[in-house]
């Protein structure tokens, strides 16, 4: 797909640069050249104007040309320097700036080689701008595809995301009808943007598998713009498709009409818009994940109003964080938790609580008893971006895969940040700072040290007249010790001259002797001494458990009257019954 916006830079920077090197040249710069041999159809020896080295050696009065930059930065966005530079045999740097500024460079330089002025010449600069432009058309084995962005709008002409580009449709050279496509929010005379994508083929040469690459790729930049932020957004009904050669062929998408209200990207957003499709393209297992929730996430995005998508986004809720988990919390909680800061946690649980409610309302007809000033459409958007922030936090992997889990820990992990373990709540106390204490030691000199030392070696041994050293035996010893400590018995006079002691006391207290009544007897007691007392007879029917059986043809003697004999031995299989034997 040809850029006409690259096109348009090129050709100013080329009519600045013949004017900057046609004035070098007349301030006394000379052209390079060089003697060529006679052949190719000439007689003579021929001059040759070395004019290309000429624009090599002059380029850094050319890069600071405004048109230069313009020229460069379009290179750039177009992606076709590093292909431009392979065709040409030079290997491209891995820098895109230093790239695009390499390929412009080049192109002044193919301009006008083997030229002996600077004049712009229309059949030099169509051969010259071919090259770049054959540079973007589809390779061999590729087909391209262009589908109109409804609702798209910003201020640049090319935004490129992984696997796609998103152009303006006036800068490319593009069907007229992929040009004036519809324009469901905004002025008439607002452009008209395109995704554009390229495909390798099927093995076979055919357009199946590549249809459904395609599609792939255009469904997945229409998602990252959702998530990035809202609006309305969505693939047109028509695409248009080519191979290498080949005219444009005009296709159904399928798509539906999307909500209106337009979508409207500022420059602002596009590095973070660039980095959410590098991770979506990336990690397409996220996506897997993550896709019931997508799917309900976009079907409520292409309904009409934010209201009817409430149900949408509800459940989408539910596929991602209702259930069981370590903290027991319901759902509205889990949102909070994920989608905001501490601040605003209770005001985005109020949100879903009410939301829930409005649900309950738009099923069964009864008013919900919810008391709250927002409107029922300010609540539907509310909960779009609670839920817009939980699947773009998904997918840029902060939650990991079970996204209940990931709440209930956030919970649990501020709960014990707020609760006994904060340093607020536990003071300042030196029972939790402590801090080791020094010693003062006093100041003493030699003579006051020496003095110390000799009182600390004079210490007294407590009763240490009681101590005795003999080599008599150590029952004796221990004997004389216990017989020392055994005190005196107690005994006082009181004033009326009555003597008082410890065994009259003792005497006293315990009273006259208790008449105890006597145990009864055990039962052992019961038999004289010597004799052996019996155990009670058994019963009858031990005894009878304990008899030997009888033989088994006694008993069967005793029962075969039961059991008649027959006649007649019906054998199964026999044709005739015949008589029994005895």
């Amino acid at each position: 797909m040809r850029d006409l916006h690259l096109r348009h830079t090129l050709t100013s920077l080329a009519r600045d640069a013949s004017e900057v090197l046609s004035d070098l040249v007349q301030g006394g710069q000379e052209i390079p050249y060089e003697i060529g041999e006679p052949g190719e159809g000439f007689a003579f020896c021929q001059y040759q104007p070395l004019t290309a080295r000429f624009v090599r050696d002059n380029a850094t009065e050319l890069r600071e040309l405004p048109s230069f930059r313009e020229a460069a930065e379009t290179m750039r966005r177009s992606e076709v320097a590093g292909a431009y530079l392979e065709e040409a045999g030079i290997a491209p740097p891995t820098d895109a700036v230093e790239r695009a500024t390499l390929a412009c460079t080049y192109f002044l330089a193919r301009l006008w080689d083997g030229s002996a002025g600077f004049e712009l010449d229309d059949d030099r600069f169509a051969a010259a701008i071919a090259e770049i432009e054959d540079c973007a058309e589809p390779e061999a084995g590729e087909v391209e595809a262009i589908v109109p962005l409804v609702g798209f709008q910003m201020p640049g002409t090319r935004l490129e995301l992984n696997g796609a580009s998103i152009v303006r449709a006036d800068a490319v050279d593009v069907p007229a009808d992929a040009a004036r496509s519809e324009r469901p929010s905004g002025a008439a005379w607002e452009p008209t943007f395109l995704i554009s994508a390229r495909v390798s083929l099927d093995p076979e040469g055919g357009l199946g598998g590549a249809g459904e690459r395609v599609a792939r790729t255009f469904e997945r930049v229409v998602t990252t713009l959702r998530l990035h932020k809202s609006g309305g957004v969505g693939l047109a009904p028509h695409g248009w498709v080519r191979v290498a050669g080949d005219r444009w062929r005009r296709i159904a998408t399928g798509a539906g009409r999307p909500r209106p209200g337009g979508y409207r990207l500022t420059e602002a957003d596009g590095p973070a818009l660039a980095d959410l499709a590098r991770t979506v393209n990336v990690h397409p297992r996220r996506m897997t994940h993550l896709r019931r929730a997508l799917l309900r996430f976009e079907t409520g995005l292409d309904r009409r109003g934010a209201v009817d998508a409430l149900n949408d986004h509800l459940l989408a809720l539910r596929f991602l964080l209702e259930g069981e988990g370590p903290a027991g919390v319901g759902l509205p909680m889990r949102v909070a938790a994920l989608a905001e800061s501490v601040d605003a946690r209770m005001d985005a649980k109020e949100v879903v609580e009410h939301a829930i409610a409005l649900e309950r309302e738009i099923w069964s007809g009864e008013p919900s008893q919810a008391n709250s000033s927002t409107g029922p459409s300010e609540v539907a958007a509310q909960v779009e971006e609670l839920l817009r922030t939980i699947l773009r936090r998904g997918v840029a992997g902060e939650l990991g895969n079970d996204f209940r889990a990931a709440a209930d820990e956030t919970l649990l992990a501020e709960g014990l940040a707020f609760g006994e373990g904060d340093a607020a709540e536990r003071g300042a106390t030196t029972e939790w700072n402590l801090r080791p204490a020094e010693a003062e030691l006093p100041d003493l000199g030699p003579a006051e040290l020496e003095e110390v030392a000799r009182r600390d070696e004079d210490y007294e041994v407590a009763d240490a007249d009681r101590i005795r050293v003999s080599r008599g035996t150590l029952r004796d010893e221990l004997d004389e010790v216990v017989a020392e400590s055994v005190a005196e018995p107690f005994a006082f006079v009181e004033e009326d001259g009555t003597f008082v002691s410890e065994e009259l006391i003792v005497t006293e207290s315990r009273g006259p002797e208790s008449t105890r009544p006597e145990d009864p007897p055990g039962w052992l007691d019961e038999v004289d001494d010597g004799a052996t007392m019996d155990f009670p007879a058994r019963s009858q029917h031990l005894n009878d458990l304990a008899r030997t059986p009888l033989p088994r043809s006694e008993v069967k003697a005793r029962v075969q009257y039961l059991f008649p004999r027959t006649e007649t031995n019906w054998a199964v299989g026999t044709r005739a019954p015949r008589r029994a034997a005895g």
